[in-house]
């Protein structure tokens, strides 16, 4: 029986060959193609890596993650700053490179949902090591900022700090005074012009306990007419 199978398909496939409809290759073919696909492949992985990592950078660095520690207007926040477009980005290069590793024998054989698993954490744990580590982003940011990259990174670092514009209630700022529960607030930006702040009373997430003129700190809060109400203030270590 098993013999009859093996002749059964050797005579499909020569006939197949003989029809035209399956064409014969050399050998070499077969490991160019291979080596294409490990190359792509590898070029896919930088790629998702090197943009994963910018994500964290760029919510690392505009210092969006305070908004975190906010409550939920602060992760409403979060989620309005937060750099989407990219994401899906690295979303899309993910999927290409899980259907160029499903041409490979072991992609093939294994599940799915295993090889996209094992795409994610290769992706997310590079991702954070290059940001944490390598201190590649500050570079390519302060070359950014000097014309000194080429003009796709220079777009691209030129977003990584991004922040709403002066008056809009979220600053990087030095504090000019401290009264109570009221500061003026020079924004880093454009230290000429103050502004006023409330701060809500008894909320440990908006609190002007410990701090004075002179600190540095970032601020979340809502516009009302000349004053911003503050939901949340958190001291900066590294201003930028």
């Amino acid at each position: 029986m098993e013999h009859n199978e093996q002749t059964s398909l050797k005579e499909k496939v020569l006939g197949r060959i003989q029809s035209k409809k399956l064409s014969m290759h050399p050998k070499y073919y077969f490991w160019l193609r291979v080596a294409a696909l490990v190359v792509v492949s590898l070029l896919v992985l930088l790629i998702s890596i090197f943009i994963f990592n910018f994500l964290l950078f760029s919510v690392r660095i505009s210092s969006n993650d305070a908004f975190l520690g906010f409550g939920p207007r602060g992760w409403q926040a979060f989620l309005t700053f937060f750099p989407w477009d990219l994401l899906a980005v690295d979303a899309v290069l993910v999927a290409v490179l899980l259907w160029l590793l499903r041409q490979f024998k072991f992609g093939y054989k294994n599940p799915m949902l295993y090889v996209l698993l094992g795409i994610c954490v290769l992706t997310v744990g590079a991702g954070v090591v290059v940001d944490q580590t390598t201190g590649i982003n500050e570079r390519f940011l302060k070359d950014a900022h000097e014309h000194r990259l080429p003009p796709p990174l220079v777009g691209l670092y030129g977003r990584a700090d991004r922040m709403p514009g002066p008056g809009s209630g979220v600053c990087r700022c030095v504090i000019v005074a401290a009264e109570g529960n009221t500061l003026t607030l020079a924004d880093l930006r454009a230290t000429s012009t103050q502004f006023m702040v409330t701060l809500p009373l008894n909320d440990p997430r908006a609190t002007s306990s410990m701090l004075k003129a002179g600190d540095m700190v970032f601020v979340a809060g809502e516009r009302r007419g000349e004053v911003i109400e503050v939901y949340g203030i958190r001291p900066l270590k590294n201003p930028r």
